[in-house]
């Protein structure tokens, strides 16, 4: 019950960032273009820095490259060159489909603690013992 009165007070606060997550995850769920326009408008919105964007849109992308080279390589031996691109096909749209949930999930997680602390410069920091 918690969890929806505080859901509901981030999408009031932040819509279009709530509005991006939304077509980050089902998008890249079910219809992949609608990632691309939840993509863009999560890589210009104010509230999440470098590190979320890289870890929420870039990293899943990574993945599913990686991935799909991976699943060539332990694929096994097939016949024809257009066979290793169909199993790279298919486990690349799985693939995409679990990390942009994962990604989406992400940003989310971070629309409501965006406010990171500024990290202390070296000369001011304590010393350590």
């Amino acid at each position: 019950m918690r969890v929806d009165f505080r859901l509901l007070a981030i999408a009031r606060r932040y819509p279009l960032e709530v509005a991006a997550t939304v077509l980050i995850g089902v998008g890249g769920a079910v219809f992949p273009p609608l990632w691309l326009v939840g993509a863009i408008i999560a890589l210009t919105s104010r509230v999440w820095d470098s590190r979320d964007k890289w870890i929420g849109v870039v990293l899943p992308v990574l993945a599913v490259v990686i991935g799909a080279a991976l699943v060539i390589v332990f694929g096994g031996q097939r016949p024809s060159p257009g066979s290793y691109l169909l199993e790279a096909w298919v486990g690349a749209g799985r693939l995409f489909r679990l990390m942009a949930v994962g990604g989406a999930s992400y940003l989310l997680w971070r629309v409501d603690r965006w406010r990171r602390r500024p990290r202390a410069p070296a000369w001011a920091a304590p010393p350590q013992v």
